[in-house]
């Protein structure tokens, strides 16, 4: 989950429609969460699992439960970090063409390849 604080996570996942939590023994090792208006649409992200327990299908497990749990939605919509885009093409997702973001830190954004370089930007509230 990267340096995300633990109290913002547990905010963050409080208030997601859907959360899948993979634990071994006592220790969580996978995590992911959708929010989802039980319609329309529905965003799978920080979809995660100890680099310890990769390639055992941890991930695939995740990313299947929470589609499952997200049956009915009109569309699913994905929000990854860069390069594991062939990872979720395996379950049918698509890069969209007209999606934009605004991030709190958008030059972090840009050095970490989540948005393209464009002109100057408002920061979230502004």
């Amino acid at each position: 989950m990267g340096n995300k604080p633990p109290a913002e996570l547990n905010i963050a996942f409080g208030n997601s429609m859907f959360v899948c939590f993979v634990h071994d023994g006592a220790a969580l090792v996978g995590v992911g969460r959708a929010l989802a208006d039980g319609v329309y649409v529905a965003y799978l992200g920080d979809i995660a699992v100890l680099a310890s327990h990769r390639g055992i299908g941890l991930g695939k497990q995740i990313v299947a439960e929470l589609l499952r749990l997200c049956a009915g939605h009109k569309k699913v919509i994905l929000y990854s970090v860069p390069g594991s885009e062939e990872f979720y093409e395996k379950f049918g997702f698509r890069r969209m063409l007209t999606a934009m973001a605004i991030f709190q830190n958008q030059d972090a954004a840009m050095e970490r390849g989540y948005v393209e370089p464009g002109p100057a930007h408002h920061p979230i509230g502004v």
